[in-house]
């Protein structure tokens, strides 16, 4: 995520003038049909999309493609790219072809492999899903027959053959960490499998198709279906596929393509086929849905974060583009002293997929260690305010920088700020902690010249117990630790002695 700094004025200007419009760019003309995209899990800008014989490559987030290595063979239309996250060299298709085919590679399309063949996949439709508890497990159907690979598509095994009572169903959904799996069948329903397709049960009856089901990730037992034809609209479920609600907001709209992010249940996207305007989405959830124009041709919609979204539709890969889509805007960043510490104070304006801010710092203003994280707000059009507490200031010079951490581990930095060597006036001696202790506790102290300090445990009748340190030390702030390990449970006394200071302390062991 890009993370840039303005002054606020030029954000509230950018706000008032920028038109607050989303709209779909084509990025590659193709020939779409049931699911051609996938995003490489580990790599989210590695993106994928099937077209006729080929499959495009992405490695700038779906800005731009080429063709990745041979065409696939026999293949008319690519129905559904799966890639292995764990190998994404490793990809397995569903094709339509003068018979429908499984076809895998395993070094990125430089050759493939037919690993199932005779098949009938619905023509409209996603033959293939992964498990995304197991990702070596792929779900097929074929005609009313549903299969199972346990290698990443290499071989194929059929688990029952009596899923719907139609031609073969247009998509295959897995709710995580379960052996639930649904079906939207072409012609006749929804079905649901609670033993990973042994069995079936009907759970929602129509007469038209149920081209896609998206089940949501952060919110378990919820899932959206569309409806083409059969009255159209949009279905929800809250208890796992089992009973389904008509979503009012959608009508009788031939829907097709729906996705919730994996990462947000809250962002939603839909797409229509022969329907103005041809595709919506959500931020709520689904309470509330803007409409975006599109071609209403739709089939796949995915999104990735709040500002990645795609689409396949019959004229081929689209990407939404956004005013809306802004990065974390840090609008200041300062360091100031107060009583001997040091007070990181930062703000910014907005902020997008924002998990929060690695505080780093240097002496030499090149070698950055993390002293310290702070959480962000997410995403939010909302102005934040943060701070950061530095109490061991060194009397030495310091440089400080944020490191923006996005939720998918994107990462940017902030500009640096500098803090001159804090010198203490004084010595002193601060109160041990934890106190009470077991066994171990830190002693603090401050020094404004350099000296040799020694500090002492002493018994409640004045019997020196141990020496916990006796050497030089330089200007400003220090700790030293105190193993009690060795001693029974009781009050103790600890002594300074630096220079001519010297102060006495009590402190509690209790084991």
């Amino acid at each position: 995520m890009k993370f840039s700094c303005t002054i606020l004025l030029s954000v509230f200007l950018a706000t008032s003038i920028l038109p607050q419009t989303y709209t779909w760019e084509l990025k590659q003309s193709g020939s779409s049909l049931g699911g051609p995209i996938d995003v490489e899990l580990f790599n989210s800008n590695n993106v994928y999309y099937g077209s006729n014989n080929t499959i495009y490559k992405s490695t700038d987030r779906g800005d731009t493609f080429t063709q990745m290595g041979l065409a696939v063979p026999q293949a008319t239309e690519i129905k559904c790219v799966l890639v292995d996250d764990y190998n994404p060299s490793t990809i397995v298709v569903g094709i339509e072809a003068g018979t429908d085919k499984v076809v895998k590679t395993t070094n990125s399309g430089a050759s493939w492999t037919i690993t199932a063949d005779g098949l009938s996949f619905s023509f409209f439709g996603i033959p293939i899903t992964q498990d995304p508890s197991h990702p070596d497990t792929l779900y097929m159907m074929n005609g009313t027959n549903f299969s199972r690979s346990t290698d990443f598509g290499s071989t194929w095994t059929t688990i029952s053959t009596t899923v719907g009572s139609n031609s073969a169903p247009c998509d295959i959904e897995v709710f995580p960490d379960t052996s639930i799996i649904l079906v939207g069948d072409n012609g006749t329903g929804i079905f649901k499998s609670t033993n990973y397709g042994v069995t079936w049960s009907q759970t929602y009856s129509t007469s038209g198709e149920i081209p896609t089901i998206a089940v949501d990730f952060q919110n378990p037992g919820i899932a959206w279906a569309t409806k083409w034809s059969g009255g159209g609209g949009m279905l929800k479920s809250t208890n796992y596929g089992q009973t389904w609600t008509t979503v009012s907001y959608f009508g009788s709209i031939n829907m097709w393509g729906i996705h919730i992010q994996e990462s947000d249940g809250n962002i939603i996207l839909a797409n229509s086929y022969s329907t103005s305007p041809g595709s919506w989405r959500s931020t709520d959830a689904g309470a509330t849905w803007r409409p975006i124009d599109i071609p209403a041709t739709g089939y796949q919609v995915v999104s990735i974060d709040s500002m990645t979204q795609f689409a396949a539709q019959g004229g081929g890969f689209y990407k939404l583009n956004s005013p809306y889509f802004i990065p974390v805007e840090l609008t200041s960043f300062t360091a100031d002293v107060i009583d001997g510490n040091i007070i990181l104070n930062w703000n910014t304006a907005t902020e997008l997929n924002n998990q929060g801010f690695d505080v780093e710092r240097s002496y030499d203003n090149e070698n950055f260690i993390k002293i310290g994280f702070v959480s962000g707000f997410g995403t939010t059009t909302e102005q934040k305010a943060y701070s950061f507490l530095i109490d061991k200031v060194q009397s030495r010079k310091s440089f400080f920088r944020l490191k923006q951490i996005d939720f998918d581990g994107k990462f940017e930095y902030s500009n640096i700020v500098e803090v001159d060597g804090i010198s203490p006036t004084k010595f002193s001696l601060e109160q041990n902690y934890p106190n009470p202790f077991n066994p171990t506790t830190r002693i603090d102290f401050t020094i404004p010249i350099e000296s040799n300090v020694k500090i002492s445990v002493y018994n409640l009748i004045g019997q020196k117990i141990t020496e916990v340190v006796n050497s030089k030390f330089g200007v400003g702030k220090h700790s030293v630790s105190f193993d009690g390990s060795n001693l029974s449970s009781g009050i103790y006394l600890y002594k300074i002695e630096a220079d001519n200071f010297t102060l006495t302390r009590k402190m509690q062991l209790i084991k």
